[in-house]
């Protein structure tokens, strides 16, 4: 809720989006057209006191699985050549907490 609630966060989480789908596209994986849009509709039908379960996990100080999402994605982009500022930067910010309370 909050974050769709700021058109920031819409546009953060559209960009990061795009990215995945620039990505997959230059890696040959056939997505669908509209798998931006079916994302952003999936994004919009969030209740708003849901909580992501990397939220959960950081509060409970947890591991978290952002290698496996933004990381990932930041690092096929650069395998391809293509930018991926928005998943770096998620990824960076999430980095100091990727293992959970040591």
């Amino acid at each position: 809720g909050p974050i769709r609630s700021e058109i920031i966060g819409r546009d953060v989480f559209t960009a990061a989006m795009e990215e995945v789908v620039s990505v997959g596209k230059a890696r040959g994986i056939p997505l669908p057209d509209d798998l931006k849009n079916r994302q952003l509709q999936f994004f919009n039908d969030l209740s708003d006191n849901m909580k992501a379960s990397m939220l959960i996990d950081l509060e409970a100080g947890k591991a978290l699985e952002a290698p496996w999402l933004s990381g990932a994605v930041s690092r096929m982009g650069r395998e391809v050549g293509v930018a991926t500022p928005v998943n770096d930067t998620l990824f960076a910010i999430l980095q100091p907490h990727v293992t959970g309370k040591t």
